[in-house]
């Protein structure tokens, strides 16, 4: 219970404009790249959303630790997002959010194709400090 309630303090997320502060990742904490194909007609369009959502999530879900989104450089439609969660309950609870939901319904008719690939740490010791200024 200490180590969860200070961790966030410890690591100075407490301190970055506008975030909250961070849970720790737990045994079922999940790691995920999620892989989008975006229709090029929309992509300016579900770049906002994809911004707002990832923005939201990382400013007031605890358990939300990383959304860093990336497109390829030769093919901007492609677009990568680096997610971890600090448990299973913060991912179902994220999911389940009204900026989650929003960004879902919003982009449905934007994506060409989705692939929700988890994965698993090489070196669970090393953490990504993700936060937005």
């Amino acid at each position: 219970m200490f180590f969860k309630k200070y961790l966030g303090k410890c690591l100075n997320l407490d301190k970055q404009p506008g975030m909250c502060a961070k849970e720790p990742m737990t045994a079922d904490g999940i790691v995920r790249l999620s892989k989008i194909e975006v229709y090029p007609q929309h992509l300016e369009e579900y770049m906002k959303y994809a911004t707002e959502v990832g923005e939201v999530s990382l400013r007031t879900e605890p358990g939300v630790l990383t959304m860093y989104a990336v497109s390829e450089k030769e093919n901007p439609c492609k677009v990568t997002i680096l997610e971890t969660y600090a448990s299973r309950e913060s991912y179902e609870k994220h999911i389940a959010s009204e900026h989650f939901r929003k960004y879902k319904q919003g982009t449905l008719h934007m994506v060409k194709s989705l692939v929700l690939a988890d994965q698993t740490p090489l070196n669970p010791e090393n953490r990504i400090n993700n936060f937005i200024q």
